[in-house]
């Protein structure tokens, strides 16, 4: 007996000692806050346990070669760490991706800030969110959110609208700086990929006082990712089809989407390049346009120097496109072929000089391209139409930013000389001399108040705008702080809406412009709040209110005619509430609901404003996110469009309005391994459609493969 129990003991102590033992906590990496209900697991002898509520956990793992431990939370950046050896006093720092409070943000002061920190209302759609999204444009990307809508214009151009405004109206910003090439006086969002797309911030209310003209209504800022110092290759490629069913997938068109990202460093040099390749059989599909056989290039390219306290960045931002297209009648009677190619090309030098822990100036040189060439021709193939439209801009601008023990100061001047030429416009071509010139101050007045205030003068010329800003925010505890904003923002009238001289040859009539409008002008103010728990929860809502005078508006001078003209006044209002929610270590979620009120001066609504809009969005992801489930809708509240005469050129209100509609996208990831993943999805999968207003094109089925090297 006495011997079976010491063989016993012996195999017993054998099988302890064919045991890794590891215990640790996790941490939140910026917080340094215990995390709870963490995943830790071992994948080849598949065992696995979870964090306590003091971020503590142990494990026991049988011996071998290397035993890898991956730890995991929807919440939170995933790590795999290898382990050879017991180790009972680790530390594990996870990076957090879903409520991001103690991200940097940068767009609504021009300097840095901790978002829950910032004092003026700050948007943040993380990386996290934009890896897990369908999207391969910024415009698909915020399509998806409550508040924000689209359409095509008739001659094929974009329209974004974000919380009733027209994107004319809301400065978009990449990496800081405006995107050149605007089209309608807009920017084409679909032009942008979000490939190297880090974050992407959202500033409502006017932004004049530091951006100048455009900034009525709000900013987006586009940041790319920053580079480091590993060597990579990131690869994928989408194919999507319109199929209404797999049978079907063989005999309809193939839309091809293809990402290259390649970062090198080497001894303080680090030169990155991003490409993406669009390929669209099948692109746009509504009343009086059909535009097909779309291509898109987009290539980015940095190369970025670090020595001592200097820091120099060389960028190239290039966009081009080319498409196919016809214009019909609601009939379906064809009347043109129309052929579009776009060039977007910038050029930036940036230079950071640190003159020690609390004085940074940053120079940069922007040398900007934009042409856009638009053929027509009839039915026999005969040139009716060659309109060539350029844009060239060069622009210096400077900034300081100087910390106090309580108050920071920021500023800076900007001098830029755009060109445009335009067989569109009179004389065909025409240049300015722009000037701008801003200061800033942040005050933390007590340990819980901070007040800012800006100031900025812009001279176009013939026209000098004054743009102040005003804001308070109070953090009462470290759960809830509110904002207050109060600013001005304009919008110089484009050289298209001084200058124009054109006749439109699909629709015949004539569009004339007017030299004497007047800038357009906003008084807004934003009032939120925002609650947040220590990890988990997060509710913001915000209140805002703009004033709009002098919009620049387009009516008939005659039958056929067309011109711009200044109006007195339009009203926007309106409340955003979002939460976000880390429900487990397995599953979140996300609402938005956005409500607007728009009115002309008049006190009616403004034609197209969408009232009500919500937008959801919930992930899940099992068995130590091996895979992720995520199911976005948004639903679109009743609204009064407009449409579009061809005969009149002009848009006019509708009998009817548009029923309230909810669309709805589906995304499966399949994490392979850490650097392998498979994508698979569909838009649109109520296959929802209206070709007078949009949404145009129904459902859109894709699969994407992701691949990622590593120089070992």
């Amino acid at each position: 007996m006495n011997i079976k129990a010491i063989n016993a003991f012996l195999i017993f102590s054998t099988f302890l000692s064919a045991q890794i033992q590891i215990r640790g906590t996790v941490l939140d990496s910026k917080t340094e806050r215990p995390l709870s209900l963490v995943n830790v697991y071992e994948s080849t002898s598949k065992t696995g346990t979870t964090t306590d509520d003091n971020g503590q956990f142990e494990l026991s793992v049988p011996t071998q070669k290397k035993s890898i431990i991956s730890f995991t939370h929807i919440a939170y950046e995933n790590q795999t760490i290898p382990f050879s050896l017991s180790d009972t006093n680790i530390v594990i720092l996870m990076r957090e991706t879903m409520l991001q409070m103690n991200n940097i943000v940068v767009t609504s002061t021009r300097n840095n800030h901790l978002l829950h920190e910032v004092p003026i209302a700050t948007e943040l759609i993380s990386e996290k969110e934009i890896s897990e999204s369908s999207a391969i444009t910024i415009s698909d990307l915020l399509e998806s959110r409550a508040g924000v809508s689209s359409s095509v214009n008739v001659d094929g151009g974009s329209i974004f609208n974000m919380l009733g405004l027209d994107s004319k109206y809301i400065l978009i910003l990449k990496n800081g700086q405006p995107i050149t090439g605007r089209f309608n006086n807009r920017v084409d969002l679909n032009h942008i990929s979000i490939n190297n797309v880090k974050k992407v911030e959202i500033t409502k209310g006017p932004g004049s006082a530091l951006y100048g003209t455009d900034a009525m209504g709000g900013i987006i800022n586009i940041i790319t990712e920053k580079t480091n110092n590993e060597q990579s290759i990131d690869l994928s490629y989408r194919a999507s089809s319109f199929a209404s069913s797999p049978q079907d997938i063989p005999s309809e068109p193939t839309n091809s989407v293809l990402k290259l990202n390649v970062l090198s460093p080497f001894k303080g040099f680090t030169f990155s390049n991003n490409l993406t390749y669009q390929s669209f059989s099948q692109g746009q599909d509504f009343e009086y346009i059909n535009a097909d056989n779309i291509e898109k290039i987009n290539y980015d390219s940095e190369l970025k120097i670090e020595k001592g306290r200097h820091t120099l960045s060389l960028s190239n931002y290039f966009f081009q496109q080319n498409d196919e297209g016809i214009s019909q009648l609601s009939n379906g009677v064809v009347l043109f072929n129309n052929f579009t190619d776009i060039d977007r090309n910038q050029f930036s030098l940036t230079h950071d000089l640190g003159l020690g822990p609390n004085f940074n100036i940053k120079q940069s040189l922007i040398k900007s391209n934009y042409k856009r060439e638009y053929i027509i021709k009839n039915t026999s193939g005969d040139l009716e139409r060659y309109d060539i439209t350029r844009e060239d801009n060069f622009e210096y601008e400077f900034l300081f930013d100087y910390k106090l023990t309580n108050l920071i100061l920021n500023g800076g001047l900007e001098v830029a000389t755009p060109t445009y030429i335009s067989d569109r416009i009179t004389g065909g071509k025409q240049d300015k001399n722009i000037y701008g010139i801003f200061t800033q101050s942040i005050w933390e007045a007590t340990t819980n108040i901070d007040v800012v205030a800006g100031l900025r003068l812009d001279d176009y010329e013939d026209t000098t705008v004054v743009s102040p800003r005003v804001a308070l925010s109070y953090k009462p505890n470290r759960n809830w702080v509110y904002r207050f904003s109060y600013g001005h923002g304009f919008r110089a009238p484009s050289f298209l809406e001084t200058l124009i001289d054109w006749e439109h040859v699909q629709f015949g009539y004539t569009v004339n412009g007017n030299p004497n409008l007047k800038p357009e002008t906003s008084r807004g103010l934003t009032l939120g709040g925002e609650y947040t728990n220590k990890t988990n929860f997060q509710l913001s809502a915000l209140v805002y209110h703009n004033n709009f005078s002098n919009l620049i508006d387009d009516y008939a001078l005659e039958s056929g005619v067309l011109s711009y003209r200044n109006i007195e006044k339009a009203y926007f209002t309106g409340l955003e509430l979002i939460t976000k929610w880390t429900i487990n270590s397995t599953a979140s979620c996300q609402l938005t609901l956005n409500y607007i009120d728009n009115k002309d001066g008049d006190k009616e609504t403004i034609p197209n404003t969408i009232p009500l809009s919500i937008s959801s969005k919930i992930s899940y992801a099992p068995i130590h996110q091996r895979f992720l489930f995520n199911i976005s809708l948004k639903g679109i509240g009743s609204y009064w469009p407009q449409e579009y005469n061809p005969a009149t050129g002009d848009y006019t209100s509708v009998d009817k309005k548009i029923e309230a509609y909810l669309l709805a996208n589906m995304n499966i990831v399949i994490n392979i391994s850490p650097d392998f993943n498979l994508k698979i999805g569909m838009k649109n999968v109520g296959d929802h459609k209206n070709l007078s207003y949009g949404p145009y094109i129904g459902r859109n089925g894709y699969i994407e493969i992701n691949r990622k090297f590593k120089r070992k």
